[in-house]
C-alpha cells in the first residue's frame, strides 16, 4: 500500500499548474513593460551622442574652413570641407544653410526608433559663438 501512495505523490509532481504558469508569465509581462521604455530611451540617447559626436567634427571642419577662407561653407552637402561620414550611421548626412557669416548643420534621423523629426542641429556663427540643439 505504500509503494502505491509513493507513486501517486510522484505523479502529481511532475509539472506546474496553469495557475502557476499564468502567474509567472504575468510578472514577466511587467518586467518587460518597465524595461522596454528604458531600453528605448537609452538607445535614443546613444543615437543622440553618435550625432552630437558627428556635428563637432562638422563644427571643427567648419571653423577650419572658415579660418582659411573668411567664410563658411554653406553648400548644401560641405563639399568643400572633405568630411567623411562613416558607414551604418543612424543619421542621414549634415546639410549645410546660411550664409557666409553664419551656417547651421543639421541631422534628420533615419533608422528605427528613430524617425525624420528626430534632429540635431548646431548653428555656428563668424562672431565665434555656436548654440546646438535636438528634437526628439
Amino acid at each position: 500500500m505504500f509503494a502505491w501512495m509513493c507513486k501517486r505523490n510522484a505523479n502529481r509532481e511532475r509539472g506546474f499548474t496553469l495557475t502557476e504558469l499564468v502567474v509567472v508569465i504575468a510578472i514577466l509581462g511587467a518586467i518587460v513593460a518597465l524595461a522596454l521604455p528604458r531600453y528605448v530611451a537609452a538607445r535614443k540617447r546613444a543615437y543622440k551622442a553618435e550625432a552630437t559626436n558627428l556635428l563637432q567634427t562638422a563644427l571643427t571642419m567648419q571653423w577650419s574652413y572658415y579660418q582659411l577662407f573668411n567664410t563658411f561653407d554653406t553648400s548644401a552637402t560641405g563639399a568643400n570641407l572633405s568630411m567623411a561620414i562613416p558607414s551604418g550611421l543612424h543619421w542621414s548626412n549634415p546639410s549645410y544653410n546660411g550664409t557666409a557669416g553664419n551656417v547651421t548643420v543639421t541631422m534628420s534621423g533615419v533608422v528605427s526608433p528613430l524617425n525624420s523629426t528626430d534632429s540635431v542641429w548646431i548653428i555656428i556663427s563668424g562672431v565665434g559663438t555656436s548654440t546646438n540643439g535636438a528634437t526628439f
